[in-house]
């Protein structure tokens, strides 16, 4: 009993960090507590308390919008959770036990490695509560994250619980003024981002619910031509609106307010789109001089959300709002040009994808994320979500501007700082000039 409830309350540590209380502070003593209990059914029940308790929020979108029943969505959670826990837990501490001598940096290290396998494969991987990525809210080591990426720290944190497990005290200070130096180091290097321009960013708040309605959905349009006739009249540099910011798809005759109101300002906006092959693509467009400028379309799409892998298409009969469609993924990885902006533009998820990012990022001097955290309302999904941007901000040294049909929309500098924002579901323009301090 007292084993289960240490694996309870270690898993419940390891979680706070990874919710919207931020307790950063946390990870060190729940890794050091998983390295001092090294056994298979600690890991799996310590990992199964993390991982339910990090990801419960995704039955908001299954419940609330997608029409299935709670006790359903959360089988089907829990099973999934199962899985997870399996591959990122229970693998790790079997390895370990029985072919490692039951060593507690072996533990670690198999976590690294199966945390950067599932990050990647299968299906595009699921690159979400990821240790390394926690450092970017920890001031001291966050700009370390510019040289080291979040695998690597993914490792150097389980090794500083090693380090205090096995009371080394002199390598683990060694260790941390190795990092403070690299951080220092990272932090005076000049930020590779474009800066001076004016930026007009539109939070369309529109509900969830009526977004799930092309009819109810439409109702919103006139409101947000409004806030984009607002913006213009600021003369910014670029207005930019959020993913699938309206009920309308790219190629419908509704696109030409778009090029019209584009001969004032230039608009970034993510639209749906159906092309020749019948399938949608989520999409951000440039519009500028009344033309269409550039295109990107999402690359890595999301499992479930976006498309049903093989051999889980039955899902498509369980989750209404699913529609039994699958989008069509992106295949050119690319920036969107437009005079000074070289624009990196992740679309949701895709920024998670820390690998995909390296690509993407590599000849921006902005990132743009264009997102609708709507489907998670304000929870912990949300609050994951957006820490990413933080990360890229910091691992590119570039200003990421994120974009929240929901909120919270932000600006954030090449130092991790939000600069300004909008609160959650606050409809409104949050007017930016982007300068490094």
């Amino acid at each position: 009993m007292k084993n289960f409830l240490l694996a309870l309350l270690t898993g419940t540590l390891l979680y706070f960090p990874f919710s919207k209380l931020n307790l950063w502070f946390l990870l060190f003593p729940a890794l050091l507590l998983f390295l001092k209990n090294r056994s298979i059914f600690f890991w799996t029940f310590g990992g199964y308390t993390f991982v339910f308790l990090s990801l419960r929020c995704a039955n908001i979108s299954s419940i609330d919008f997608g029409g299935l029943n709670p006790l359903l969505s959360y089988s089907i959670f829990s099973l999934f959770v199962l899985i997870f826990t399996i591959f990122q837990f229970f693998i790790p501490a079997f390895v370990s036990k029985n072919f490692l001598k039951n060593s507690p940096l072996a533990y670690g290290i198999l976590y690294t490695i199966v945390e950067w396998i599932r990050s990647h494969f299968p299906f595009g991987g699921f690159p979400w509560l990821l240790i390394g990525e926690v450092i970017s809210q920890v001031q001291v080591f966050k700009y370390s994250l510019y040289f080291i990426s979040i695998p690597i720290y993914t490792f150097l944190c389980w090794l500083f619980a090693y380090l205090i497990l096995q009371k080394k005290i002199l390598l683990l200070t060694l260790k941390i003024a190795f990092l403070l130096l690299i951080s220092y180091v990272s932090y005076r290097v000049e930020p590779n981002t474009l800066e001076g321009v004016k930026l007009a960013l539109i939070q369309t708040a529109v509900p969830q619910e009526d977004k799930l309605s092309r009819e109810t959905f439409s109702k919103h349009s006139k409101e947000i031509i409004r806030m984009i006739e607002k913006a213009i009249k600021e003369k910014p540099d670029l207005i930019v609106l959020p993913e699938s910011a309206f009920h309308f798809y790219f190629s419908e005759e509704e696109t030409e307010t778009l090029y019209r109101l584009s001969l004032q300002a230039p608009i970034l906006v993510g639209l749906i789109d159906i092309r020749e092959d019948l399938k949608p693509y989520n999409s951000a467009y440039l519009f500028a001089e009344g033309r269409l400028v550039d295109y990107y379309d999402k690359v890595k799409l999301m499992p479930v959300g976006e498309f049903i892998p093989r051999p889980f298409e039955f899902l498509k009969d369980i989750f209404q709002s699913i529609g039994g469609i699958d989008y069509n993924p992106g295949q050119r990885i690319k920036t969107i040009k437009y005079k000074d902006f070289s624009m990196a533009v992740p679309i949701c998820f895709e920024i998670a994808h820390y690998s995909f990012m390296e690509k993407l990022a590599k000849s921006a001097n902005i990132i743009v994320v264009l997102t609708n955290d709507g489907w998670f309302k304000d929870s912990d999904c949300t609050f994951q979500h957006f820490r990413f941007a933080q990360w890229a901000s910091l691992r590119f040294k570039k200003f990421v501007v994120w974009v929240n049909n929901s909120g919270d929309t932000a600006v954030i500098d090449p130092y991790g700082r939000i600069v300004e924002k909008l609160s959650y579901m606050e409809r409104g323009v949050l007017f930016v000039r982007l300068k490094s301090y």
